[in-house]
């Protein structure tokens, strides 16, 4: 049972529940059994929360799956109508993912009150079968909404049926549910690019799926062309399975663009035959594919002027080399910054950041990538060349994309107190002695931002670098001309 005997100065003693928000209740249900492990689940459809949420009485439809698992009650909860409420973020959103943690409270009464003497700020509360419930935030940890949630006769009894079920089950104990896709009765099927095991190219096989069934909030892309990323050879030799494991057969790709092919429930932002470019999750389900699903915030529209195989080049390379520059560097205007890596697509992005921040980027680049950058008329450095190295005046600060040894051997370039920002995983690490900063950067999905880059490039005349494109049965070629490096641009795979 949980611990909840806490001193009465600790009115958080527990993390006795853990909730995620989701948009599709009974998918997350599957993956937290057949992919995480964790289960069986309990599910209650068609509950409302009747509470004082900011002031105001709010009657919100929901539904909720329940489990047990290393000592906590974990909740998956599904919102099911318009915000506000504590389900919702501050644009009326539903809230996907982690979505607070409750402490089982055995005097909630007393813990309430030392929260409000600790400058707590009570935002909701209510009461559900019995159960008083009160959820807080403060201006100090933005984001972090924590739950006093009461121990009742009944709640014991649930717990206890949940820890019951969780002792004796297992994954292996419950069939492996029909995909969703089959279940709506998928319109075909598609060829996609697997990958079998960590390993060499040859690890990759072609295979027909079930063309997918876009969920609430998602849109079904045919896909015109996926990017080979770094990451993606990275994540097939293994040297990623530290961070994130795969799951075999995997399907890599986190860059697409393509055409909008169907449009999943509650989508409005997007219409059947949108130009689109986006991000997927690399890892799983990604963009080696004919058809793929993603969620439309997901993807932004491609503007005229620009075609799909230089907007498949962009998302995660425009994305990282944008924030590398905007949030780890943040140049002042004359500030000298060398770009390791400026010949990718990544390093492109961050040169042009530069220019567009008025501060004076360097491209360092391998010398099979001069093609590369020529068209952006900045100051050049070849890291092969030693000497060239040697004789570089001291920069202000380094915009790394390629991570260590070479960063690591470049802190050595950087002003004392200047700063060297990094995207590369693993992230470089500071030599003993180094006084510089070191921030790691990690990029994330933004559409609007990816829509003004896309404009942005169309309206300056810089091309997107192509560098090879291949067939989708040719993946094992283009992992192996994307190891060999010197491509002069991005490597396309068309489905």
């Amino acid at each position: 049972m949980i611990n909840d005997a806490a001193p009465e100065d600790n009115w958080f003693a527990n993390f006795g529940q853990i909730s995620f928000g989701t948009a599709d209740l009974r998918r997350s249900v599957d993956f937290w059994e057949k992919q995480v492990g964790v289960g069986p689940w309990t599910i209650f459809e068609g509950l409302v929360m009747d509470a004082l949420h900011q002031g105001k009485r709010i009657a919100m439809p929901f539904s909720v799956a329940l489990t047990w698992h290393d000592g906590r009650l974990v909740e998956l909860i599904c919102a099911e109508g318009d915000g506000p409420s504590p389900l919702h973020d501050g644009l009326n959103r539903p809230i996907i993912g982690l979505q607070r943690l409750a402490s089982v409270s055995e005097n909630i009464a007393r813990d309430a009150e030392v929260a409000r003497k600790r400058g707590m700020e009570l935002i909701t509360q209510g009461e559900a079968a019995g159960q008083r419930f009160f959820h807080y935030k403060s201006d100090e940890a933005p984001g972090v909404i924590l739950e006093l949630l009461e121990r009742t006769a009944s709640f014991d009894q649930l717990i206890g049926n949940l820890q019951s079920r969780a002792a004796a089950w297992s994954p292996a104990a419950r069939t492996a549910p029909i995909a969703r896709a089959q279940r709506e009765q998928s319109p075909g099927t598609m060829k996609v690019a697997l990958l079998s095991d960590y390993g060499e190219p040859e690890s990759f096989y072609i295979a027909e799926a079930a063309i997918p069934i876009p969920s609430a909030g998602e849109v079904r892309v045919a896909v015109t062309a996926a990017a080979v990323n770094p990451v993606d050879v990275k994540a097939r030799r293994g040297l990623l399975h530290d961070w994130t494991p795969l799951t075999f057969p995997a399907r890599l790709g986190g860059d697409i663009a393509g055409i909008v092919d169907a449009v999943g429930p509650g989508v409005t932002s997007l219409q059947t035959g949108d130009r689109v470019a986006g991000m997927l999750n690399p890892f799983a389900d990604g963009g080696y594919a004919q058809f793929v699903t993603v969620r439309a915030d997901n993807l932004a529209r491609v503007p005229a002027g620009l075609d799909l195989f230089a907007a498949a080049a962009l998302p995660t390379g425009a994305l990282a080399g944008t924030a590398l520059v905007e949030s780890g560097v943040r140049p002042c205007v004359g500030e000298r910054v060398l770009v390791v890596g400026a010949g990718g697509s990544a390093g492109r992005a961050a040169v042009l950041a530069l220019l567009a921040a008025g501060a004076i980027p360097i491209a360092g680049i391998r010398s099979s990538s001069h093609a590369a950058v020529m068209d952006l008329k900045v100051e050049i450095l070849d890291l092969e060349d030693a000497a060239a190295i040697a004789a570089l005046a001291p920069v202000d600060a380094i915009a790394d994309t390629v991570g260590d040894p070479l960063a690591a051997h470049l802190f050595a370039k950087v002003q004392t107190a200047g700063t060297i920002a990094s995207i590369a995983i693993p992230s470089p690490i500071p030599p003993v002695g180094s006084t510089q900063h070191m921030c790691n950067v990690i990029a994330r999905f933004d559409s609007e931002r990816l829509a003004r880059v896309m404009i942005d490039l169309v309206a300056a005349g810089y091309h997107v670098p192509i560098g090879r494109r291949f067939p989708l049965d040719q993946v094992s070629d283009a992992h192996r001309i994307m190891e060999a490096g010197g491509t002069g641009g991005k490597v396309l795979l068309v489905p």
